[in-house]
Parts: structure tokens; C-alpha cells; sequence
């Protein structure tokens, strides 16, 4: 069948078939074409869809050379275990887009990692190609973007008018917030890069019950002024408290700077905000389960002095804080040891702070065996918080064919697509060869992705920072 060229239309009506039934999925093209329906097939080499439309004439095939997204409605299935291993992926030469692949830790050499996925079966990764390996005890819920104005709501409604996105990141117009429905777990970690002109004055807000108001009744907010950082805690029924305020003359000449926000909800954990690597304050002592608003905002405070905003990621949190700097006579002796003597092995991270560092023997039963020099030991995956791999890592090769597959809950995994039916997705990746996935664990699609004419149309435009 001939592929039809694109058009100039909106087409948005609903189908039948045995996929996605209720929800059908969309696609979006580079010219602001949708249309919404069925897909049969994917032919990755020819760069041909299949897809069923009540608003085309049975089946058609359709280009992808020009196709920005396709949406996916499947249900995804829980993964049932007593932990979750988060393998986060090199990036692709310079494009800032970082895979994370998760499962069940199986095993772990000095080559490889393998994972046990209900979406994919066992995925055995190129170690060299794996920036991190963290361990989480619940699922790692988390967001990473902004890829686009898609689940963000503007305070007054209007998004185009007050916020640009573009090359991921979003920018301000004016002073009105903007606001995302985010589900953040008990341990949570919330990070992202804040850049400025002038010098900074933002607020953030988390626990939020009402995305319409910049000034929301209850929740955190936390505020930037200049060289100046405070914390409000409003909880439903309660005074206001304020939690820190501290002077951050690290920022003074910056223009740009990364925040990191520690989150543990228990009234006996205790939480914390950095600046880059240096820790602002910490407080504790308080229930913040009490909190049930799921909104996360970013309020600039000043018109005409654009904030952008990039980097933006909600991840789960084991409840250690990243340990103090070391003084620089701490540093040198370090420096100074013999290579001889340092320890040979697998570094791993325990939840409680503890290290051991050893050669892994197996993993069975989800629980690590580990030769050391003091004798054999077994560790459960579970008390495991992360893996130390090498600093250096390996780039992954961008392949003609590349798609970035979105996971439910978060994340996303690119892969060279081969084909895609109504139940699988198949592809390669140097990560871990060739592999077939359900289909069922992803949200969406983004074709031609490297292609970065596209960007203006998959992000939006936006004139200059």
C-alpha cells in the first residue's frame, strides 16, 4: 500500500480494536497533525506505520519520517519484589537524555548487569556502559523532564502565554507559576537547575493542594531571593513554621545553580536542602504524611527577569544523605595511598551508610554472596543502596531508527525500533543487544528523535535566553 503523504488537519476521533479499546492512541506529526486510532505495525527499516483511523479509509500506512509521538494506553503490571534495582545509561555522544532500565537485580561481574523485567524478561547491560546502579526498597517513582508543555498547568490557565519550552527546558515570561500533579513517595528526592541573568528570585513549591494558586493554603515553599534561601512549612490546620533561612553567598556570582530537596515524611527522618554540593540546612521532628496535595510548583518572583528551569527530577530516596566533603588534608592522603593497597572489588552502598567492598560470587534469592578480605559474606539486595561503578563510562552509539520509549511510571529507555505489533515492541540497543518488550509498559513513543530541525515543533519555539 502506498504511504500517504501528510496533511494539514486535526483529527481526533475515537476507534475500535484490540489495543488500547477505550483510549486510542494519538499520533503527532511535525505539522501539528493528529490523528487519533489503532496501530498495527511498525516497520522500523522502511520507516512505515499501520495504523487503523475511522477518519481514514481502513487501514492506511502512514510516513514516520515526519511522525513526532505516538501515544500508548496499555496497562502496566506491577513488579512484585522485595526491591528495585534503577540502572541509569550513559548518555547518547552530547544529547543530555539519560535511560534508566529497571528490575530485579540478578547479577552483577565486572562486565555486566543483568536485570530480571517484567516488560522484557532479563536485559543483560554493557557495565561500561552504566553511569549508576541504585537500590530502592519501594518502587522508584519518579519524573524527569520537562520534554514539553504536556502535564504542566499554567496558575492562570494559560500556559503559551507565560512559559516557553525548548531543548528541555522551560523558561518564564512573567511572575505567574507553573505546576505539575507529581506522586511523591515517603523518601523522595527532588532536584533541578535553576538559571538566571540577573540574580535569582524563584520559589518552589511541593505538598501543594491547588495548582490554580501560586500562594497555595498548604504545603512547603521554598524561596530564593538573591543570595538568600528560606523554607515554609504550611500544614493543614497549623501555624506556619518556618523551617530555614540562611544567607547562600555561593550563588552570589553564579548565574546558574543545581538544588537538590531531601524528603523523608516521618517524623523521625530527617530532610534537607543543598546548593550544588553544599548542604543548606536539614529539619526534622515533623509528620509531613499529614501532607495529601501531590502538586510540585515553580513561581518566578520578578517580571522581566526570565527564570529557566531544566533537569527537573522527582526520584525515590533511601534516606541517606549524601555524606560531608572532605577536608583537603583528608583529600591528599587519599591521593597518596598506594594502589596497592586500596581494596579490590565491588563497591556497595548499604542503606544504613555502611560500605562493603568485595567480589560478587553470585546472587541468588535476592541476596548478594560476596568474597572479601575479612571472609564470605551475604548481603540481601534489599539493605543494598547502590553499586560503585566506574567514573568514566562508555557513550552509547545513536542509531538511525532510535526511538524513546516512556514508561509509565516514569523514565524512559531509547531503542532501535525493528518493529511493533499490538502486543510487542522490538529493537536493539548496544546497552543489551537485541530485545522484545510489552508494549503494555509504555506510555508513548518519540520517533526522530536526533533529528534536531524537529525540536522547535516537538518542544516549542521560543526566542533566545
Amino acid at each position: 500500500m502506498k504511504a500517504l503523504p501528510l496533511f494539514t488537519a486535526i483529527l481526533l476521533v475515537g476507534t475500535h480494536g484490540s489495543f488500547a479499546e477505550k483510549d486510542p492512541s494519538t499520533l503527532t506529526f511535525t505539522d501539528k497533525t493528529r490523528i487519533s486510532g489503532t496501530p498495527k505495525a511498525v516497520d522500523g527499516k522502511d520507516q512505515l506505520l499501520t495504523f487503523n483511523s475511522p477518519s481514514l479509509q481502513g487501514e492506511t500506512t502512514l510516513k514516520t519520517s515526519k511522525l513526532l509521538e505516538m501515544t500508548l494506553n496499555g496497562d502496566p503490571k506491577p513488579l512484585e519484589s522485595d526491591h528495585y534495582a534503577l540502572a541509569t545509561i550513559s548518555n547518547h555522544h552530547r544529547d543530555s537524555h539519560l535511560d534508566s532500565i529497571r528490575g530485579r537485580l540478578i547479577h552483577l561481574d565486572d562486565k555486566t548487569i543483568t536485570l530480571d523485567t517484567w516488560y522484557a524478561g532479563k536485559l543483560t547491560l554493557r557495565r561500561s556502559m552504566v553511569r549508576s546502579l541504585d537500590i530502592f526498597s519501594q518502587s522508584p517513582s519518579f519524573y524527569n523532564g520537562p520534554n514539553g508543555p504536556d502535564g504542566w498547568v499554567s496558575s492562570d490557565g494559560d500556559i503559551e502565554k507565560n512559559w516557553t519550552f525548548k531543548n528541555r527546558s522551560m523558561i518564564s515570561k512573567g511572575r505567574t507559576g507553573i505546576a505539575r500533579q507529581i506522586d511523591i513517595p515517603d523518601r523522595a528526592k527532588i532536584s533541578f537547575t535553576a538559571e538566571w541573568k540577573s540574580s535569582p528570585s524563584f520559589r518552589i513549591l511541593f505538598f501543594s493542594n491547588d495548582e490554580k494558586q501560586d500562594y497555595p493554603g498548604t504545603g512547603y515553599a521554598l524561596n530564593i531571593q538573591r543570595t538568600y534561601l528560606s523554607l515554609f512549612r504550611n500544614a493543614p490546620n497549623a501555624r506556619n513554621n518556618d523551617v530555614i533561612g540562611e544567607q547562600i553567598r555561593n550563588i552570589r556570582e553564579a548565574e546558574m545553580a543545581k538544588f537538590t530537596i531531601y524528603l523523608d515524611r516521618g517524623k523521625e527522618g530527617t530532610s534537607a536542602v543543598y546548593i550544588d554540593q553544599t548542604q543548606i540546612g536539614t529539619w526534622d521532628g515533623v509528620d509531613d504524611t499529614i501532607f495529601k496535595g501531590n502538586w510540585l510548583h515553580f513561581v518566578p518572583q520578578q517580571n522581566g527577569n526570565p527564570i529557566k528551569f531544566s533537569n527537573i527530577s522527582v526520584s525515590q530516596w533511601d534516606g541517606t544523605l549524601p555524606p560531608a566533603a572532605a577536608e583537603p588534608d583528608e583529600k591528599s592522603s587519599d591521593n597518596q595511598a598506594d594502589d596497592e593497597d586500596k581494596p579490590k572489588g565491588q563497591k556497595i552502598h548499604l542503606a544504613n551508610g555502611d560500605i562493603v567492598i568485595g567480589n560478587v560470587l553470585k546472587i541468588e534469592k535476592d541476596m548478594v554472596f560476596l568474597s572479601t578480605s575479612f571472609g564470605d559474606v551475604r548481603v540481601p539486595v534489599k539493605r543494598m543502596r547502590s553499586v560503585g561503578l566506574a567514573t568514566e563510562t562508555d557513550e552509547v552509539r545513536m542509531e538511525a531508527g532510535d526511538v524513546r520509549a516512556w514508561f509509565h511510571e516514569g523514565g524512559y529507555i531509547t531503542i532501535k525500533l525493528k518493529s511493533l505489533d499490538d502486543k510487542t515492541i522490538k529493537g536493539y540497543s548496544q546497552v543489551y543487544g537485541d530485545a522484545e518488550f510489552d508494549i503494555n509498559a509504555f506510555s508513548r513513543l518519540e520517533f526522530n528523535i536526533w533529528r534536531r530541525e524537529l525540536d522547535p515543533a516537538r518542544y516549542g519555539a521560543t526566542s533566545g535566553w
